[in-house]
């Protein structure tokens, strides 16, 4: 099996993808109650994120 690869790249090019680790990710969790995490788990692959409407917090 290929993988597609995103437009504007070409085949074999690098990519930087971003990691977290599992602590970092519960954190998110812990520091956004105001979310309801179960409902945005059950958001089907390629519909937008409930999230996508929150504001960012002020720098």
């Amino acid at each position: 099996m290929e993988a597609a690869v995103p437009d504007g790249l070409l085949p074999g090019e690098a990519v930087d993808v971003a990691l977290y680790t599992t602590a970092s990710v519960d954190a998110v969790v812990a520091a956004h109650p105001e979310v309801d995490w179960g409902q945005l788990r059950t958001v089907e692959k390629g519909r937008r994120s409930p999230l996508a409407a929150l504001q960012p917090a002020p720098a």
